[in-house]
């Protein structure tokens, strides 16, 4: 059961479903330690088919569950924002370094491979996922 389900979208079930044969085993026990916690920002409006693959079926995927576990396994809640250019669907990479400017202790995750760019920050409530779909920036 999701904790924060009238804050936003809450992928506590629809992750593991995603994973298949191929998906890395350590992505299981390490969702198993923060799923429950994990919230979509309603204000940010994230696409949710795109934050799922940053837990699931993307090369970020283990980068990003093991930093949250290492950065702090105990956080009540983590939310996970998405950041838009204006009211359209596209992102600026312009906005990464403002984030990792403005953000508390922000650390930057990036893979090979990976369709995404992930900062880890805390925050007051536990922490922030913000997410960049390197597929959609501009």
């Amino acid at each position: 059961m999701a904790k924060f389900e009238n804050e936003g979208y809450c992928p506590c079930i629809w992750v593991p479903k995603k994973w298949d044969e191929n998906t890395d085993t350590r992505l299981a026990g390490l969702w198993s330690v923060v799923g429950a916690s994990i919230v979509y920002a309603q204000e940010d409006n994230p696409n949710t088919d795109c934050c799922d693959q940053i837990f699931s079926t993307d090369a970020i995927a283990y980068d990003v569950l093991f930093g949250i576990v290492k950065k702090n396994a105990n956080a009540d809640k983590i939310m996970v924002k998405q950041p838009h250019y204006m009211s359209c669907n596209r992102q600026s990479l312009t906005d990464v370094q403002k984030i990792l400017g403005e953000a508390t202790n922000p650390e930057l995750i990036a893979h090979a491979g990976s369709n995404f760019v992930v900062i880890l920050a805390d925050a007051p409530y536990g922490m922030d996922v913000w997410v960049w779909d390197l597929r959609a920036v501009f």
